[in-house]
């Protein structure tokens, strides 16, 4: 019914209704149809460089996003940035996404939404899966590599990827669309825009469901997000509020795959129980707040509030019942084995403030700011069912382990600019960065007494960064010559599951934090209330980026070259292996190096063709890395290649039009070997793959069949040449690694009145 209703919206509309018209917000570029060898029309923002400030920066426009392929979510999109590897668990771009820069995973990538910090406080993640199509509400992306960052109190260290929604206002109207592919794929998304009033006020509404089977064996997803945003503009305000809401329920396929197994069955996926699911809902409140106090000087105030709740079940087989605490329920003894299903909860709630204030002085430009939060977390984990028990002996869920963590954060920083004359522009950002953080685990089950551990972790963090950005005066060779140079440093705090047993975490009875010294806290009875470790043995890791390169501009073409070089000290890296919740285990390195090479090509061909090339080649080296694994064997791992690091990454695309509203798109894709563990053995790797793509879009209004809405039919064909290749994994005896999808297409209708 949900299909059918769209399907008439977008044709019985297409008859009916007037085009509207559109309506440009003052001071908001245009982005819409913009030539390959022009500015990229992304709008600059506090967190965000102009196109002539850094070179070690890319951009999506919007009418890159606007040729997007909707069955993919977002991080899968950023792929046409040099530097940038994306992968999904499902092996089809859909469900539990994940996005590296230059190599390094999210969890050391900063994410921006609107200006506002994405990543979890405490496991430094980034949940793409709990914003369902978040990508139909993006208006440009702007990804900034290596250490950038301040704004929002970001910890970035292979990059910052800074997404912009559409403002309401922009585009009045209606669109809605309907897709479907492989896998089971289905999407209807139906969005309004009111436009903008003679008073100032505007707002916007979407609504998005999706859904997929997956590519691999009980992979499936279902989302479903409301998005709603009411802007007002006055003469020396705008105030805008924004709420993103919705669920998702995936089907676990997180683990990894023996390579033996994936030699019978691409798609086979470990997790056999029927409702291994996760179930979600993280919505999103912001207000953000601009005020222009004269002509030189505007102020930004962002609040925000994130929720999240929700679970995961599994099913587990031969699990010692001490461990649940079952023995406590008159059952099995302690060192029994039973199956039982569980389910892990996890609610947080994180609150923040992210103010800065920009000076522009003529010559230079002055921007102060910073950020400050609050979070909690509750984690509890039940027994549903156990096979040594009565059917009905878990109608209230049996509670066998509980811990919070509690962060609270605040930093300043300030970012100066001076135009020295000449096309030569310095900056210089000095960031400091506080953080708490606090985790105490709860009577539950067996937790109790020198079973329950808490500890405290404060760090602080002085973080400076310098460039220098020269536009060579004049013409060079018919084009614009650049050339930049920056070095900076950064740190980053280690996450919750790496500061607690490198092979366990705080739901496992007797794991031990990874802490020097406990001290037993009395219970004022002659007994121990619980353990305070203190001297965390996962420390911080530090990183020197310096980085420098050149760019040319032309009418025709642009190219820009760039290469960094990464220093790092306790670099915190995969070791091999993961956690029983699917987690890779990791830990610090000592001494690391990462160096690369970054390369972005442009040219129009004519008409309207145009092909760009987006391609990195990294060497990433361990110095000093002394690995202790947990039999107590020692290996000495320096000159080794770091684990998971694509050695090289390349996209090749040619975009044709060739009229009547027809547009094409061919893309080839090559990725590099990565490591599975740091090892240095090539045997334990994934080997190199390359594929390619083919796009087609038909507007039927240029192609006469529409008068007035827009409509947009459109195709992808992926993997053309159905190439079997893997994208992520780990060395646990032997190969395990996640299958992508073979040849798979999706073809939708996209409609606006």
């Amino acid at each position: 019914m949900k299909s059918i209703l769209a399907f008439l919206l977008c044709f019985g509309g297409a008859g009916l209704l007037q085009a509207a018209p559109t309506v440009l917000l003052p001071g908001t570029p245009d982005s819409t149809a913009v030539p390959v060898y022009q500015d990229p029309g992304i709008e600059v923002t506090a967190s965000r460089y102009g196109p002539d400030e850094r070179l070690n920066v890319s951009n999506l426009t919007a009418e890159d996003l606007a040729r997007r392929e909707p069955d993919q979510e977002l991080p899968m999109l950023v792929q046409s940035l040099p530097g940038v590897f994306a992968h999904s668990d499902a092996g089809n771009g859909t469900g539990y996404t994940y996005l590296k820069v230059r190599g390094f995973d999210q969890r050391r990538v900063g994410v921006l939404l609107n200006g506002i910090p994405l990543n979890d406080p405490e496991d430094h993640q980034v949940w793409w899966v709990d914003l369902p199509d978040l990508a139909a509400d993006v208006q440009d992306i702007q990804l900034q590599r290596g250490v950038s960052g301040s704004v929002g109190g970001m910890t970035a260290i292979g990059g910052t990827v800074d997404v912009v929604t559409t403002p309401p206002g922009r585009k009045p109207g209606t669109r809605v669309a309907l897709d479907t592919g492989s896998y089971g794929f289905a999407r209807q998304m139906m969005a309004w825009d009111s436009g903008r009033s003679d008073n100032g006020w505007a707002t916007a509404v979407r609504l998005s469901r999706q859904e997929s089977d997956g590519f691999r064996d009980r992979s499936g997803y279902e989302g479903w997000a409301m998005t709603g945003s009411v802007r007002r503009e006055t003469g020396r305000t705008v105030n805008q509020v924004n709420v993103k809401t919705g669920r998702e329920l995936t089907h676990h396929a997180w683990d990894a795959v023996p390579e033996s197994v994936l030699r019978v069955d691409r798609t086979a996926n470990l997790e056999t129980y029927h409702n291994a699911v996760d179930d979600f809902r993280q919505p999103h409140f912001q207000w953000h707040h601009t005020w222009f106090l004269g002509e030189h000087l505007t102020l930004v105030n962002r609040l925000y509030h994130v929720r999240g709740d929700g679970f995961y079940e599994n099913y587990r087989a031969g699990e010692t019942a001490g461990n649940y605490g079952l023995d406590r329920l008159d059952g099995p003894a302690f060192a029994d084995d039973t199956d039982l299903i569980r389910r892990k909860w996890v609610s947080k709630r994180h609150t923040g403030w992210v103010p800065s204030l920009n000076w522009e002085q003529g010559r230079g430009r002055l921007l102060v700011g910073g950020d400050a939060y609050t979070f909690h977390s509750d984690h509890w984990g039940e027994v549903l069912w156990a096979d040594t028990f009565a059917p009905d002996a878990f109608a209230t869920p049996w509670r066998y382990h509980q811990y919070t963590g509690d962060k609270d954060a605040w930093s300043l920083y300030a970012d100066q600019q001076w135009r020295l004359g000449r096309g030569l522009l310095a900056t210089v950002n000095l960031q400091y960065q506080h953080k708490k953080y606090r985790f105490a685990q709860h009577e539950a089950g067996n937790f109790a007494g020198e079973r329950l551990n808490a500890y405290t972790v404060v760090d602080d963090f002085f973080n400076p960064k310098a460039a220098l950005d020269w536009t060579v005066p004049g013409r060079v060779a018919g084009g614009s010559l650049q050339f930049y140079v920056n070095a900076g440093i950064n740190h980053r705090e280690p996450t919750d599951n790496e500061l607690f047993d490198t092979w366990s975490g705080g739901d496992d009875l007797d794991a031990d934090p990874l802490f020097r010294t406990r001290r037993d806290v009395s219970d004022g009875q002659g007994g121990v209330s619980h353990v305070e470790w203190t001297d965390p043995l996962v420390r911080p890791e530090r990183v020197v980026d310096r980085e420098l390169g050149l760019g040319w501009r032309g009418r025709e073409v642009e190219w820009t070259l760039g290469g960094y070089w990464m220093d790092f000290t306790d670099e915190i890296v995969p070791y091999g292996g993961v956690s029983d919740d699917g987690s890779g285990i990791r830990g610090n390195a000592g001494r690391t190096r990462h160096r690369g090479l970054e390369l972005s090509a442009r040219a129009r061909l004519g008409g309207a063709h145009a092909v760009a090339l987006a391609a990195s080649r990294s060497w990433d080296e361990a110095v000093e890395f002394t690995f202790h694994d947990w039999d107590g064997s020692v290996y000495d791992y320096a000159g080794n290649t770091l684990a998971l690091f694509p050695s090289h990454l390349a996209m090749a695309t040619w975009d044709g039009g060739w009229g009547g509203g027809l547009r094409s798109r061919v893309r080839v894709r090559s990725t590099g070997r990565q490591w599975l563990d740091n090892s240095g053995d090539k045997a334990r790797t994934i080997d190199p793959w390359a594929t390619i793509d083919l796009s087609l879009w038909l507007d039927l209004r240029e192609a006469g069949l529409f008068r007035s809405s827009d409509v947009t039919v459109f195709a992808h064909l992926r993997n053309v040449g159905n190439v079997e290749y893997e994208t992520w994994g780990y060395w646990y005896g032997e190969n395990y690694t996640t299958p992508a999808a073979g040849r798979n297409v999706a073809v939708g209708i996209d409609c606006g009145f």
